[in-house]
């Protein structure tokens, strides 16, 4: 399984990192968890 976190322009960037730790620490065989790209600006 391949899962990606999407982000849009403005975005807040504690809800991107949270949900990318969070699923990263899944250890379950074939999965696949990225960032995406390209970067986006976030709403600071």
């Amino acid at each position: 399984m391949h899962i990606a976190i999407l982000t849009f322009e403005g975005f807040n960037e504690l809800d991107s990192f949270i949900a990318l730790n969070i699923l990263r620490r899944v250890q379950k065989p074939g999965w696949r968890v990225r960032s995406p790209a390209p970067p986006a600006t976030s709403a600071r």
